[in-house]
């Protein structure tokens, strides 16, 4: 797992420094292979490149504070083999204060501006340097250098601002999606029962029907209705009948299998879509939901049960969401008139 401070996106600025690393040392070895002259400074760079790399792939979580310190090592060096009278050669100090400024942390910049400047002020005080720039060099020097430090300072306090602009816009977005898919369970669940709503139902149903067009698979629909449901609200009052409700609800999603889908289709009326199994594999689990739903006492209704009468259709390939539906629905019909508690196939 990555650090919260080494994200994918700052590993990958990581990448573009040591990229640009590796393009200044090309630039600068070239040079000095044209003049056929390789020095010990020379290769110092070239193995703290390396080990930068090696940082990079092998430890991290150490690659940023490992390149700003590269930096300075580079950096010095190069001021090394540039000779003194060239005065452009202090602004190589310039590069670990650049540096800095990408990782948008204002200790970095803090630590840059100190070491160059300490550098500066060492060099200018040399005789040898001191004799090659005169003061007015050494002010404009000064003066590039505090602007640069200045305008890091600014760069990165805007990159900051920015940072947390985009982190309150992500938050926002994110919210955003949470409360719609918060909003779109409550449109398709029914509160009392979590189940499936009446209108999810439909929906699904007619997909189902749709698919079955170009990709046949076996499907049964089953509609349930609890025997005698006035009744309980009747006797034992309405909350009594919620309860008993959501009792029915939990012991059909304890039964049916992951590719089966339940509803609430209104009142005390539930409706379960089979899919992917024969018919004797259906009638097996409605069969279980039926009995398991009559073999549970409710407290509430003095550790009594409800019953349920199910109506079953084997969908047969050709037929129309209505038809399937009327099947069904003549089946629980039939099963209410012969005696209820008991499953009918259609």
């Amino acid at each position: 797992m990555l650090n919260p401070s080494h994200t994918p996106r700052q590993l990958n600025w990581n990448r573009v420094l040591l990229n640009a690393f590796w393009i200044g040392l090309l630039v600068h070895t070239s040079s000095r292979m044209f003049n056929s002259l390789i020095l010990l400074p020379d290769l110092i760079i070239l193995g703290v490149v390396i080990l930068l790399e090696g940082i990079h792939k092998w430890r991290p979580k150490l690659c940023e504070v490992s390149i700003m310190v590269g930096s300075y090592v580079i950096s010095l060096f190069i001021t090394i083999l540039i000779p003194s009278n060239i005065q452009a050669s202090l602004l190589i100090m310039l590069f670990p204060l650049l540096v800095s400024m990408i990782y948008l942390k204002n200790s970095y910049l803090i630590a840059s501006t100190a070491f160059s400047l300490f550098y500066m002020i060492v060099q200018l005080s040399l005789p040898s340097v001191h004799n090659h720039i005169v003061w007015s060099e050494s002010i404009l020097i000064s003066i590039i250098f505090a602007a640069t430090a200045l305008t890091g300072f600014a760069v990165i306090r805007r990159g900051q601002d920015l940072i947390r602009s985009l982190e309150n816009s992500e938050k926002s977005e994110q919210d955003l999606r949470i409360q719609n898919i918060i909003m779109d369970r409550l449109s398709k669940i029914d509160a009392l029962t979590d189940l499936y709503n009446h209108k999810t139902f439909h929906e699904y149903f007619s997909w189902l029907i749709d698919h079955q067009q170009s990709n046949r698979f076996l499907m049964q629909l089953a509609i349930l209705d609890i025997d005698n449901f006035k009744k309980v609200n009747d006797t034992y009052g309405h909350g009594v009948g919620d309860i008993a409700l959501r009792q029915v609800a939990a012991t059909v999603l304890e039964h049916i299998g992951a590719d089966d889908f339940a509803a609430r289709y209104g009142g005390e009326e539930f409706v379960i879509i089979l899919t992917a199994k024969p018919l004797e594999a259906s009638y097996e689990i409605i069969e279980r939901v039926r009995k398991g739903i009559a073999n549970l006492p409710i407290p509430e209704m003095e550790g009594k049960s409800v019953t349920v009468s199910i109506g079953m259709h084997d969908f047969q390939g050709a037929e129309s969401k209505n038809h399937v539906f009327q099947k069904a629905d003549d089946a629980l019909y039939e099963a209410k008139k012969t005696g209820k508690n008991k499953t009918v196939i259609l």
